[in-house]
């Protein structure tokens, strides 16, 4: 059932669980009084597996941590939550394959422990709350999702 859920209240809860400064740090710039139609727990289980998927494959080659920042777009009636990683990005001709269950890029495979579901769940979770997912590489680097929610009613 799709009910108001106040995001950076979710995402500080989800952010909290996965924090461990040698392998992830997660920064959101989110509006306090945002809220958008969701079920708490599945949403909570799209941020969960975006945070491990950036843990896993998303690191700084550099510092070999994933920097991992949360923000939003106010767009009516649709905010657009947006979370990016400074990783290695995904061969573009790969992107379109990532939300495929059990479907594994290059750079996931030596690294992988998982059963390879994450992004496929996030995205089926995302369509039964009628938003979406979008996944792109960023312009210098690390892969970007983007997740379009209903705005909840004021």
């Amino acid at each position: 059932m799709l009910r108001p859920v106040h995001i950076s209240q979710l995402i500080d809860r989800e952010a909290a669980m996965l924090r461990d400064p040698g392998q992830i740090r997660i920064t959101a710039r989110m509006a306090i009084e945002l809220s958008v139609m969701a079920g708490d727990t599945e949403l909570g289980r799209v941020f969960g597996n975006l945070f491990e998927n950036a843990r896993r494959y998303g690191r700084s080659t550099h510092t070999g941590v994933a920097d991992v920042a949360v923000s939003y777009v106010k767009t009516a009636p649709w905010p657009i939550i947006s979370l990016r990683d400074q990783g290695p990005g995904v061969a573009s001709e790969k992107l379109s394959h990532l939300t495929t269950p059990f479907f594994r890029g290059n750079a996931a495979r030596t690294a992988a422990t998982g059963a390879d579901l994450g992004l496929g769940i996030v995205d089926k979770a995302m369509q039964r709350m009628g938003g979406s997912l979008e996944l792109a590489n960023a312009p210098d680097g690390g892969l970007i999702a983007h997740l379009r929610l209903r705005r909840a009613p004021i």
